[in-house]
């Protein structure tokens, strides 16, 4: 038995406090204005406690030859989010081997 989710995030989180003299008209936020830009991320677990390892969804065509952090899975897809055929990859590759 396993439980699985996946969660979208993204790339910046500008904060919603400031520090600033009260009654400033405006505020400058810096931000890398990818507000709008998600990816997911797929977390699941076994009923023992055992964690899969996570994958990454982007939203790409081909995941770049970038380095990545050891213990996780880059995938991409055109929406950047968990559809059938990543879910079908999922279980054959994450699932099955954990499962097994």
């Amino acid at each position: 038995m396993e439980n699985m989710d996946e969660t979208p995030m993204a790339f910046n989180l500008p904060n919603n406090t400031t520090i600033e003299q009260s009654g400033t008209k405006t505020i400058s936020i810096l931000t890398t204005r990818h507000e709008c830009s998600n990816f997911t991320v797929v977390l699941a677990c076994m009923a023992d406690g055992t964690k899969l390892l996570p994958v990454i969804i982007f939203k790409l065509k081909n995941v770049s030859k970038g380095v990545f952090p050891d213990g996780m899975i880059i995938r991409a897809n055109s929406k950047g989010w968990m559809n059938e055929s990543e879910m079908i990859w999922w279980i054959e590759n994450i699932w099955i081997k954990c499962a097994g």
